[in-house]
């Protein structure tokens, strides 16, 4: 599993919008669409709803977040001892 996917899924999880989270990440958001079925095809399995009021996270996007937040503050943590 990529870190930088595990970011943009962060990202789409917290903003609940592929374009909100792509201006956040200073990226296109069909960059950041690709990025999360790039992340859900490896693991098999479907990480956001697409809904009316944007991208919800399904229940096994919900288990993966807590992760997700665990390796980002790693990452966070291992920038700042450099």
């Amino acid at each position: 599993m990529d870190w930088d996917d595990l970011r943009i899924f962060l990202a789409v999880a917290r903003e609940e919008s592929l374009s909100r989270a792509g201006r956040r990440l200073g990226m296109d958001a069909s960059t950041v669409g690709r990025r999360v079925a790039r992340l859900e095809t490896a693991l098999g399995r479907v990480l956001f709803a697409k809904t009316p009021q944007g991208y919800a996270v399904t229940p096994e996007g919900a288990a993966l977040v807590p992760h997700a937040e665990a390796a980002e503050v790693a990452a966070q943590a291992a920038a700042e001892a450099l």
